[in-house]
């Protein structure tokens, strides 16, 4: 049996059973059991269908008994009365076997049992409420024809929600968990939100207009100076020879001798 598809956001009309449903709730599925579990009441009203056709109309035969006419419509009319019973049977069990399932939605998960055909119990549970989420496929059957026990554990009075015959359990199960992230991560973003929306008190202060600021303009750079040129050294004037003095002595005259 192929996994139902997500309801669309154009399919997001609730068909959760119960009244409290919130604003903008959405189904992510819905689910019912695996036909495998009524096929054998089927077998078994088919089964006993057989039995009586047999009974009635060959075991006689088989006998060589000759059989009244009063006997034949007797026999007959027993033979309608099982298999009207065996019908209502079927019906009545395939009504009580279809009437339990599961409804997801994006804020809790909603559990149907048909006890009987007055009998109908409704368990609502809250995503934020969820623990653990267990896919069970036990046997050779199990994974022939993928059904299994799809279970989800809380922490209240009651502990577990448990669904039986579950088609793909495994497929279900990643489905729960992905809708309670979504459920924690948007529950995480509405709180953010309100904490974001909250007014904050801010003192009134009287102060006047900041001024703006100038702008700072930094100093001219001053221009480069060109490079001085060397100066030619000042040439030293020559010396011009002058007439000869002669020492003289200490008594202030001339020493000729030196002269000459």
């Amino acid at each position: 049996m192929q996994p139902q598809a997500p309801i669309s956001p154009e399919q997001a009309k609730v068909s959760n059973t119960l009244t409290t449903t919130q604003s903008g709730e959405r189904t992510v599925f819905s689910i019912r059991r695996h036909p495998i579990g009524i096929i054998g009441m089927y077998v078994g009203a088919g089964l006993v269908l057989v039995v009586a056709a047999v009974l009635c109309f060959v075991a006689p035969s088989a006998m060589n008994t000759t059989l009244s006419s009063q006997t034949s419509r007797a026999i007959d009319a027993g033979f309608l009365v099982v298999a009207l019973i065996d019908l209502v049977v079927v019906m009545i069990s395939t009504k009580v076997y279809w009437g339990n399932q599961w409804v997801l939605t994006t804020d809790s998960i909603t559990q149907i049992n048909q006890n009987s055909l007055f009998s109908r119990q409704s368990s609502q549970l809250s995503l934020g409420n969820l623990e653990d989420v267990t896919a069970e496929q036990n046997g050779i059957l199990t994974h022939m024809f993928n059904y299994g026990l799809l279970k989800v554990e809380t922490a209240g009075e009651r502990s577990k929600f448990s669904f039986a015959y579950c088609p793909n359990p495994n497929f279900y199960a990643q489905q729960i968990l992905q809708a309670r992230e979504a459920f924690e991560q948007g529950l995480a973003e509405r709180e953010g939100y309100a904490v974001t929306r909250m007014p904050q008190q801010v003192p009134y202060q009287t102060q006047a207009p900041a001024q703006p600021t100038p702008p700072i303009t930094p100093p001219p750079v001053p221009a480069a100076e060109p490079p001085q040129q060397a100066q030619a050294p000042i040439p030293y004037p020559a010396t011009q020879p002058g007439p000869y003095i002669p020492p003289s002595d200490e008594s202030g005259g001339v020493n000729i001798n030196s002269q000459q």
